[in-house]
């Protein structure tokens, strides 16, 4: 049987952009964090947190800011950073907000703390 040979193969995978974990600037390093894709924690004001927040096509940074201008919306539609977001009642009497920009959007649930 025949091996491949493995130093060829990685240049290629490399060559492709396929693995090595650097970004395509060439900086040697991981890429930054700019676009969101899944859980980005949560964001406590006072008497309030914004839980379970979730975004897509955003920064995780601007996404707990659009939720923490939740805070004295009191359970209303409102904007934050070129966001609309539109509430719905979720149970204990919390709120979810979904917020939309674009293509980019920002999901989470707001309450009590």
């Amino acid at each position: 049987m025949r091996r491949p040979n493995v130093a060829a193969l990685a240049l290629v995978l490399l060559a492709s952009g396929c693995g090595g974990g650097t970004d395509s600037g060439g900086g040697g390093g991981p890429a930054p964090p700019t676009q969101a894709q899944g859980e980005c924690g949560m964001v406590t004001v006072p008497g309030h947190e914004a839980i379970d927040i979730r975004a897509s096509g955003v920064a995780c940074e601007l996404a707990r800011s659009v939720a923490a201008a939740a805070e004295g919306q009191d359970r209303q539609p409102y904007e934050a950073d070129g966001f609309a977001c539109e509430p719905a009642d979720a149970s204990a009497g919390d709120t979810t907000y979904s917020c939309s920009r674009g293509e980019a959007s920002v999901r989470f649930l707001y309450g009590t703390s």
